[in-house]
């Protein structure tokens, strides 16, 4: 897995894969517990694959900040009540938190905020 380039080198569709990568051949975590955390975190880090080929930093991170917001709001108004589903939607957030944080790390205290 280690590359010879130097690190100055990564991007951020680097690490977005390493994560992927992670995510399916972790055996770190239980796969049957943490199957829909995990399905949520691919599913967002395979859709900021594609947005980061093809959007501009801002509208990417407002895409995303957005959809965060949107999450939170859900949760916070008790909008998602099955359990697989907010496992789900928790991976998938934190997924986009750890990639717009590496974007920015004030996003993640601007996501304190909402």
């Amino acid at each position: 897995m280690l590359d010879n380039r130097k690190v100055m080198h990564f991007t951020i569709e680097d690490i977005i894969k390493r994560k992927i990568q992670f995510t399916i051949d972790n055996n770190i975590f239980d796969k049957i517990e943490y199957k829909e955390n995990d399905e949520g975190e691919l599913l967002a880090y395979n859709e900021m694959l594609v947005d980061i080929k093809i959007m501009s930093e801002d509208i990417f991170v407002r895409k995303y900040m957005g959809i965060v917001e949107n999450i939170g709001r859900q949760f916070e108004n008790e909008e998602i009540l099955d359990e697989k589903k907010i496992e789900k939607m928790s991976g998938y957030n934190n997924a986009i938190v750890s990639i717009v944080e590496l974007i920015n790390p004030i996003y993640k205290y601007d996501l304190a905020k909402i």
